[in-house]
């Protein structure tokens, strides 16, 4: 079975993120599957999968201020190279292609990974409608859909009802159990720390833990610590959270999955505030680490981490700033089962079975694909 997957995830991602998820599932394919990426050339993957195929594509120009007159022949360029390729199918990395392509069908069953609609539910961060727009229009093409979480599906179903029939469910994994620690970062050694891990801007709700931080700070031990390890913090972000005083946090950017590994291993407690999710996949990695955690009581946190963390509101700055103070302490209640139970609960979350599940999927468009064929030549006239 063959697969080709339009990368471009990989030129809007270097690392991390959805373009980490790809990786994974293609690395965990089975063996019978043959994946190649079609890539930007610019930034040149290169996986595990024994059958893995890389054709790189040039999607920049040489010269930067060329690429909007130069757009449309880099473009041409990507389709014809993804026509000439060998394929059963195309399993498209994000809503629009390489180079800003639209998305569109090839002759071949076409499949799309419905992320989230965190997009639609916060129009600040798409104040064009463009991104809406390109997840639409994905949607109504594909002939597959595989939603990340059943919270994304029933969204799915409510705002695509027509569409949702085309939808199968299959959660992402984690893997981070499996790195090696790195040595950790100085600044956290023989402290207590609460760690906020990614982006963290509008629906991510850092503001809450910052505001919760800041309530309970003087309570805590001096030599406790936030650790907030994410894109660097600017200035007009310290500006607007007031952040002068930086004395019990620590801002780790860019940190490898070794150090990140460490980080979490390491934590008094995980903190995932956010307003919006299609997964929440970093307060599934704190749980493989054997870390607390502590996320927004949202229906997705609710179908990933279970009975496995302590959950508070997306605006009780007063709750978590208790379930602060507890992490710092050693007391949060029932500390040690729901540590436990955090462990089994996500090592039931794997690349292998994401990767399976997947494959499975991709045979059934094939044969559903297949059995439209020789319907239509049976039906059609002598």
């Amino acid at each position: 079975m063959k697969v080709l997957y339009e990368g471009a995830i990989y030129q809007m991602l270097r690392q991390g993120g959805v373009a980490r998820c790809f990786s994974e599932l293609i690395n965990h394919l089975p063996v019978e599957c043959e994946p190649t990426l079609l890539g930007p050339e610019e930034c040149r993957v290169e996986l595990a999968h024994p059958n893995f195929r890389r054709l790189d594509v040039r999607t920049e120009p040489t010269i930067s201020w060329l690429r909007k007159w130069t757009r449309e022949s880099l473009q041409r360029n990507i389709i014809q190279l993804a026509q000439e390729t060998e394929a059963d199918l195309d399993h498209w990395t994000y809503y629009s292609g390489l180079c800003r392509r639209p998305l569109r069908k090839s002759g071949r069953p076409l499949v799309i990974t419905v992320l989230d609609f965190v997009h639609e539910a916060y129009p600040d961060l798409d104040p064009s409608g463009k991104h809406s727009a390109l997840k639409r229009n994905a949607i109504e093409i594909a002939d597959q859909l595989i939603c990340i979480s059943h919270s994304t599906q029933a969204e799915l179903q409510r705002r695509y009802p027509k569409h949702a029939a085309k939808a199968t469910v299959i959660p992402l994994g984690t893997s981070l159990q499996d790195v090696t620690p790195a040595a950790a970062p100085p600044e956290t050694l023989n402290r207590p720390y609460v760690l906020f891990v990614g982006r963290r801007n509008s629906y991510k709700n850092f503001a809450l833990v910052w505001h919760a931080w800041h309530r309970v700070r003087h309570a805590l031990p001096k030599e406790a610590r936030l650790v907030v390890a994410g894109p660097p913090v600017k200035r007009r972000e310290r500006s607007e959270l007031g952040w002068t005083d930086q004395s019990q946090v620590i801002s780790l950017p860019g940190v490898t999955d070794s150090v990140l590994r460490t980080l979490y291993q390491n934590a008094s407690a995980f903190v995932f505030p956010s307003r919006a999710e299609g997964f929440g996949l970093p307060s599934l990695e704190a749980m493989a680490c054997g870390t607390p955690v502590l996320v927004s009581d949202l229906p997705v946190m609710r179908e990933v981490v279970g009975d496995s963390g302590y959950y508070f509101g997306i605006d009780e700055v007063s709750h978590l700033g208790n379930l602060f103070e507890a992490s710092i302490a050693g007391q949060l209640p029932n500390a040690s089962s729901i540590i436990e139970r955090g462990l089994a609960r996500a090592g039931r979350f794997t690349w292998s079975e994401t990767a399976k599940r997947t494959a499975e999927v991709y045979r059934r468009v094939l044969e559903r694909n297949e059995t439209k064929a020789d319907h239509q030549l049976t039906s059609s006239p002598a």
